[in-house]
């Protein structure tokens, strides 16, 4: 967290002033700890796959599984790196908001599929609450995505994702 500090100068001269000191965008890029490049790979790799994967496993669909990996994973290379290139930049560019926000962004691609296929076997109409659905989906993965490769500043290992054995150290 940055701090932020009040001064208040009084003197007997001079009337009553208040400066603020709002740290520099660099001081709080220092505070910050910097996401690793291989939690930021393997937020990539996993983020993804997981609205598909618990679709298919909440609705009891499994052939929906492919179906979304088909879309989720070109969205992520299309939306999501450049996506992440510019948050990158951002000053509030480390928050979970903005990757909520962007995943949601990130789902457009795949609700545009969803309201131009009319009725596909075993897919439900193309509704409003269904759209709602989708988008919460994206919402789920910006999320599942900045929990995996931002927050925190430990590195994260394939050993530690999958539970094989005790954490190295």
């Amino acid at each position: 967290m940055s701090q932020f500090t009040l001064n208040l100068q009084c003197s007997p001269s001079t009337s009553c002033a208040s400066t603020s000191q709002l740290p520099s965008p660099k001081a709080m890029e220092s505070t910050t700890a910097p996401a690793t490049r291989g939690r930021i790979v393997l937020a990539f790799f996993l983020s993804p796959l997981l609205a598909p994967f618990y679709g298919a496993l909440f609705f009891a669909q499994p052939w929906a599984l492919p179906i979304g990996l088909l879309i989720t994973y070109p969205s992520a290379i299309l939306f999501g790196i450049p996506s992440f290139l510019l948050l990158r930049r951002h000053r509030a560019g480390r928050q979970w908001w903005a990757f909520a926000a962007w995943g949601a962004l990130c789902s457009i691609p795949a609700l545009i599929v969803y309201a131009v296929c009319k009725e596909v076997p075993h897919l439900e109409s193309f509704t409003l609450l269904n759209a709602a659905a989708l988008v919460g989906w994206g919402t789920f993965s910006g999320l599942c995505f900045w929990l995996l490769g931002v927050a925190g500043d430990s590195p994260l290992r394939w050993r530690d994702v999958l539970d094989m054995g005790p954490p190295s150290s």
